[in-house]
């Protein structure tokens, strides 16, 4: 199965101690874990089991952690749930435990779990089953190449620009998209007041891909060419136009980073190493880690969607509401950090 859950404060932050010690039974020492994160940014990291793939994404705040996120795939989802469930119960096991410690709140895709016994949790997450394909879920029959897939994703790139400046030009959005640094925050601080969610009754579907990692696609809904190609770029909590619009910023946005650094390529993502998630994506690649364009939105994107469940957060709690510098400054940290793989 693919899901997300996390923890995040009820109040004042987490202690990054006890959130670091905590995740150490799990990541190990880990430098991305132990060692601080700037301002802006946020560690993300990856554990593999033998049947799991996990990303761990630890947002800081002023003093402590703001938010813990962690997205977890089922490779072997048609398999029984016996192995599944014993590889991530030390994950809810330090979730459940961190939560409980710091007096914050433990969420499972979207609903609050906090104080909820374990075999509860485990049976969310995966309610057993045989090698069957579970109840209410669909086998993509999709077989399109990657190589073919990133041709037609770049020929669609005039498209989704061209709607871009439409939809900006139709709502008083910015008139300047010329790819540069400086067109990106009022970009953003345009497309925040246009994302809105998808209803959380809207009818789903679980869908198995040939590769085996799950993801939920909504019923009857106009979804970009890539939804669910990868479990990771499925953020089912959108609503259509809302999509649109995270596409095109998106791809937008990454086009800015190559005309900045035209060393940089579109490619297909391939890497030998173990835990690579970005495999048969379209990826900008060249210097540093791969850039695939939904996945480097989509934390800007969930600041935006924890601003829109929660608009007036308790006075304690330091997030800071979302803004246009937003996109801005993850643009210059990525830049940033690809000219310091410069040899």
């Amino acid at each position: 199965m693919s899901l997300e859950m996390g923890v995040v404060p009820s109040g004042a932050e987490l202690s990054r101690a006890t959130t670091v010690a905590l995740l150490s039974r799990v990541l190990g020492n880990d430098p991305d874990l132990h060692e601080g994160v700037a301002a802006g940014e946020y560690a993300e990291l990856i554990w593999d089991g033998e049947r799991i793939s996990t990303q761990w994404f630890v947002h800081p705040g002023r003093t402590g952690v703001s938010e813990l996120v962690v997205s977890i795939g089922d490779a072997f989802p048609l398999r029984p749930a016996a192995g599944y469930r014993a590889e991530v119960t030390p994950i809810v096991e330090v979730l459940q435990e961190l939560a409980q410690v710091t007096g914050a709140r433990f969420i499972v895709e979207e609903g609050d779990v906090t104080g909820a016994p374990l075999r509860q949790v485990l049976d969310m997450i995966s309610p057993g089953g045989d090698a069957t394909t579970p109840t209410g879920m669909v086998l993509s029959t999709s077989t399109e190449p990657p190589e073919d897939y990133l041709r037609r994703y770049l020929a669609a790139g005039d498209e989704r620009l061209a709607w871009l400046r439409d939809q900006a030009a139709r709502t008083g959005g910015p008139q300047r998209l010329d790819h540069s640094r400086d067109s990106l925050a009022p970009l953003w601080s345009w497309a925040i007041g246009h994302l809105q969610l998808r209803p959380t009754d809207a009818p789903r579907e679980k869908v198995i891909l040939e590769t085996g990692g799950v993801f939920q696609r909504p019923k009857d809904a106009v979804l970009p060419m890539w939804y669910g190609r990868s479990p990771l770029i499925a953020p089912v909590a959108w609503s259509d136009e809302s999509l649109a619009l995270i596409d095109a910023v998106a791809f937008y946005t990454l086009e800015c980073v190559r005309r900045t650094l035209p060393e940089l390529t579109w490619q297909v993502g391939h890497q030998e190493q173990r835990g690579y998630h970005l495999e048969g994506l379209p990826v900008l690649a060249g210097r540093g880690f791969d850039l695939e364009p939904i996945t480097s939105l989509l934390p800007i994107a969930g600041k935006v969607l924890r601003h829109l469940r929660n608009p007036e957060p308790d006075a304690a709690d330091p997030r800071t509401p979302p803004a246009g510098e937003d996109l801005r400054d993850w643009f210059d940290a990525a830049v940033a950090e690809r000219r310091s793989e410069r040899v």
